[in-house]
């Protein structure tokens, strides 16, 4: 991965994020609306993720504003 140039590692990179449940369906419902999840859909979606060691409320909402924050670097890529 390292020998790719940096913006053949970044789509790489982009790929492999999106490997995970939770970070491709935020990133479908975003096509589907055309803007921007709200955190309360994103923590919906982590919910039926099957995700490991979330518990409490506060720790799904702290990962949605995370998987926001990667799903606005992918869509940058798109833009460049």
């Amino acid at each position: 991965m390292f020998t790719l140039s940096l913006p053949e590692r970044q789509v790489e990179f982009a790929q492999l994020i999106l490997l995970h449940a939770a970070f491709n369906r935020t990133l479908e419902l975003y096509f589907q609306k055309t803007d921007i999840p709200a955190k309360e859909e994103v923590v919906a979606i982590m919910k039926t993720s099957e995700l490991y060691n979330i518990e409490s409320e506060s720790t799904f909402h702290r990962r949605a504003s995370t998987i926001l924050s990667w799903i606005h670097w992918i869509l940058s890529l798109i833009e460049e």
